[in-house]
């Protein structure tokens, strides 16, 4: 399974090999690169976008990948080596925070950084109770569709991050980090697309390059065949 995928967890027919010719699709392309922490080196993450799909991976076409079916919000994580699918289905967030949170925004000065696609960066830090969780620079209006799809993705995450708090109550961490990816899971996202952050635990992220109208093969939108699948907590099958 690939790092960026291992990190967050602590259908359409496969054409056969034997194929003329492959099916293709335009896709707009983000590739990130990602850091732990500053004490780790830094590794790049490539998101694939359509209208019905976020893709994630490292870049390698036939690596581990992350597969968010934005018609439904499940989140499917496949390992070729283990040869198994991850299934996390959207669910929303029905427990109640173990304390009370207040989430504040600062706006600060953007330091200089240059206009992106035509559009202001502004620069934020995201508080609950007091403290700093999150430090942002955001661009309003630039892609919009992607800043949906992400949103999407943050809030699938903290449905499952909320149902393994459920089940284990004693696990709560800190505010910033029940905050960041239970309760304010998307929060960021609020004040445009992220070209930079960083996150309380010291992980950061950077925008690298945005690309349109990629033509990739169709087939790293599916599933594979044969994959054991299984949800958190329950055995595969």
């Amino acid at each position: 399974m690939f790092r960026f995928v291992r990190i967050l967890f602590c259908a359409v027919l496969v054409i056969p090999a034997t194929s003329v010719l492959a099916a293709e699709t335009e896709v707009t392309l983000l590739m990130f690169e990602d850091q732990d922490s500053q004490q780790e080196p830094a590794y790049m993450t490539r998101m694939l976008l359509t209208g019905d799909y976020l893709r994630l991976d490292d870049g390698q076409d036939h690596g581990d990948f992350a597969l968010l079916d934005r018609k439904d919000g499940t989140l499917y994580s496949v390992s070729h080596e283990e040869q198994r699918t991850l299934v996390i289905p959207a669910q929303p967030v029905i427990i109640a925070p173990p304390k009370k949170l207040r989430h504040d925004v600062e706006e600060l000065d953007a330091g200089g950084v240059p206009d992106v696609g035509g559009n202001k960066v502004s620069r934020y830090y995201l508080f609950t109770n007091g403290t700093r969780c999150t430090e942002i620079y955001a661009v309003k209006g630039f892609y919009p569709d992607a800043v949906k799809a992400l949103a999407l993705f943050s809030k699938t995450l903290a449905g499952q991050h909320a149902k393994s708090m459920q089940a284990m109550p004693d696990s709560v961490s800190s505010d910033c980090d029940i905050a960041n990816n239970i309760f304010a899971a998307d929060r960021h996202l609020n004040m445009g697309f992220p070209i930079r952050q960083k996150d309380f635990s010291g992980r950061s992220r950077q925008l690298v390059t945005v690309k349109d109208d990629v033509i990739v093969d169709a087939s790293m939108f599916e599933l594979p065949l044969g994959y054991q699948k299984f949800m958190p907590g329950v055995l595969p099958h």
